[in-house]
């Protein structure tokens, strides 16, 4: 039996075969960081709602202070003092100005803002003019960064604090978004003991994995739900898949997704009246057992057992599928693994037909940033411990030479 590999946009290809979860929950906007927003929201007022000045200094009518300068003041009556919380009771005539500050309301009749640092008091009414200002200058027009009605955050937009932030000023203290995903996370293997097993019995190794995954999962903010540790026994493994897909909206299976005679995980899905394996075997390094399965409408993912390979496929494969399933519409796009560049400090080989993922600790000297790469064998975690990256090699390459400028994937 081989694996059947399929290429990383393949794989993202296949998340069209699930639709994302559809239930809406709604919130205080302030607990809906990171979720995702399940309709249109709309501006209910113009922002500004008034007319302000984004400097201190006096508003003008611009005209007035045509040809002023260094060497030509323009001298203007000062009408008043514009207070930063009060609509002004007065408007601007000609040859008049009005002290204002950042952020306060302007004159009718003013249309430009003259800067504190270009003006002089010359007596308690007069105000000596030392530059010329253009209509507009130094003001924020009433609805200038959006107008009533204005899109002001999309359908599937994951809430940030910047969009937290824009729906307050906006008034808008509710919002509806989709609750959040739900994970089942499995590990298999008769050699699989609960953490907390000490000390370590011969043969036997402690559940990592359960654990990294679920911290992933809870870092794009889904909801993990661990099941038993499920030893080398089809049926009992058929009976804790049952539970995962009652409860949840996908489910990741560590472990026994090779092709050996432990690895039960293909067998076991297919026992189930209603599934069907989508693919098994991505051209990815490492991490190239990883099975994606349906039993129904619930997703199905075999993941591999070493430590090292499980994560590189959550980071890369299975992340963005969380986010899809989310209704997270950039669910391709850096935002929790953002990404930088660095210069390579070796060569670093790599064999054609699969993408490789190399981890790479970051050095940071003087204005430059290198990435040093860690060779390690994918059952080992001190090379996921130690770095702070991974550089990603192209399925078409067969390496990448030391001192390439090359992108890395923060982890």
């Amino acid at each position: 039996m081989f694996f059947k590999v399929i290429s990383v946009k393949e794989f993202y290809n296949l998340f069209s075969f699930f639709e994302p979860v559809k239930e809406i929950l709604d919130v205080e906007v302030f607990n809906a960081l990171n979720r995702v927003v399940a309709m249109d929201i709309h501006a209910r007022e113009d922002f500004p709602p008034f007319m302000r000045a984004c400097m201190d200094g006096y508003a003008v009518r611009a005209e007035d202070t045509f040809g002023g300068g260094e060497s030509n003041p323009i001298y203007l009556r000062l009408k008043g003092e514009v207070e930063i919380d009060k609509i002004p009771d007065f408007s601007l005539g000609v040859g008049e100005c009005a002290k204002v500050v950042t952020g306060s309301p302007i004159p009718e009749g003013a249309d430009a803002v003259v800067m504190v640092e270009y003006t002089e008091a010359i007596s308690k009414d007069e105000i000596e003019i030392r530059c010329s200002v253009s209509p507009g200058e130094n003001l924020i027009l009433q609805g200038e960064d959006y107008k009533r009605g204005d899109s002001l955050i999309f359908k599937g937009t994951l809430i940030r604090p910047q969009e937290i932030g824009i729906l307050l000023e906006f008034g808008i203290t509710r919002c509806k978004v989709f609750r959040p995903l739900k994970v089942g996370i499995i590990s298999t293997g008769n050699e699989i003991v609960p953490p907390s097993t000490f000390p370590l019995p011969m043969g036997k190794i402690r559940d990592v994995n359960s654990y990294t995954i679920g911290a992933i999962v809870k870092k794009i903010n889904c909801e993990p739900y661990f099941y038993e540790i499920v030893p080398d026994d089809s049926k009992i493994l058929r009976k804790v898949i049952q539970k995962g897909i009652d409860e949840c909206d996908i489910v990741l299976i560590s472990g026994g997704s090779s092709i050996g005679a432990k690895d039960l995980t293909e067998e076991t899905i297919s026992s189930f009246e209603n599934s069907e394996i989508l693919c098994h075997g991505v051209g990815i390094s490492p991490g190239k057992p990883t099975l994606l399965a349906k039993i129904g409408k619930i997703p199905v993912i075999g993941l591999p057992g070493q430590v090292t390979s499980a994560q590189v496929v959550m980071f890369i494969l299975i992340v963005p599928f969380l986010r899809y399933l989310s209704n997270d519409r950039q669910y391709l796009s850096q935002r929790y693994f953002p990404i930088t560049y660095a210069y390579l400090t070796e060569n670093v080989p790599s064999k054609r037909g699969r993408e490789e993922y190399v981890r790479v600790r970051l050095i940071q000297d003087k204005d430059k940033l290198f990435a040093e790469p860690i060779f390690s064998k994918s059952g080992l975690i001190k090379s996921l411990v130690k770095a702070q990256g991974l550089l990603k090699i192209p399925s078409s390459s067969e390496g990448i030479l030391k001192g390439s400028f090359v992108q890395i994937l923060l982890i």
